[in-house]
């Protein structure tokens, strides 16, 4: 066999009926397009990757809507959150009614307890408005006996309270015993100047003895106050009944 090369063949080229050449009289196969840069195998190697990503974005797929539809929620959880609404607001109207009724019973009972109080004031005045009138009145005081009169001398506090008509004779009256207080001589009965002996403590306002001096002769209105002591000008001590002149009238004058 002639292994000389065909006329104008290059040596280095592969020779016509080679492999990979096309024998003589037959077409040159065209060229094999460039593999794509992510074709990296073939077919079969590829096929892998592809299910996988499927899987991967159906997984991804499924995991959003399943978390879309478990924050989505259903009728029942919307009508429990509405009733729900519904409930806490008419707890707190029920809660704001119970309030305000409580304001309105302690406004009542503040109310009640100021008239209460009112009347009771007003029923002290109007008390001592009739004590007032009674000490003033002369026809609530007993004129009693010197016996009955001997008896109190001997044991004030046994008479506490009596109201009764004395007589006496103004012994003391000045800075010594106050404005509201005087010394005298007094007795069941009127009488002289020298007629009354008991010893007395007289207690009186000062409106009322405005005008009583040492020595006026008295008809007193007095209620028992009971037995008092007090220390004598030459260093002694004695106890005398005493007595409150709601009403002092001026007899006489020594």
């Amino acid at each position: 066999m002639n292994d000389t090369p065909f006329p104008h063949q290059d040596p280095n080229q592969p020779k016509p009926g080679q492999l990979g050449q096309p024998s003589p009289g037959q077409a040159p196969k065209p060229p094999k397009p460039p593999k794509q840069p992510w074709a990296t195998g073939d077919k079969k190697k590829r096929w892998p990757w592809v299910v996988g990503g499927s899987f991967a974005a159906a997984t991804l797929f499924l995991g959003i809507a399943a978390n879309q539809h478990e924050n989505t929620p259903t009728a029942s959880e919307t009508a429990l959150a509405s009733r729900t609404s519904a409930a806490a607001a008419t707890l707190s109207a029920q809660q704001a009614e119970a309030k305000r009724l409580e304001q309105e019973e302690i406004k009542r009972q503040h109310e009640e307890e100021r008239i209460r109080r009112a009347a009771e004031a007003e029923a002290e005045r109007q008390r001592q408005a009739e004590v007032l009138a009674a000490k003033m009145d002369r026809g609530t005081y007993e004129q009693i006996g010197d016996r009955d009169f001997a008896l109190l001398a001997k044991d004030p506090d046994a008479h506490k309270g009596r109201k009764l008509v004395i007589y006496g004779v103004v012994t003391q009256f000045d800075s010594a015993t106050g404005k509201t207080t005087f010394r005298a001589e007094t007795g069941a009965n009127p009488g002289d100047y020298y007629d009354y002996d008991v010893n007395s403590m007289v207690g009186v306002l000062s409106t009322t003895a405005a005008n009583v001096v040492e020595d006026d002769m008295v008809t007193l209105y007095v209620e028992v106050v009971g037995s008092y002591s007090y220390d004598t000008q030459i260093g002694g001590n004695t106890t005398v009944p005493k007595f409150f002149a709601n009403i002092v009238d001026v007899t006489g004058s020594k």
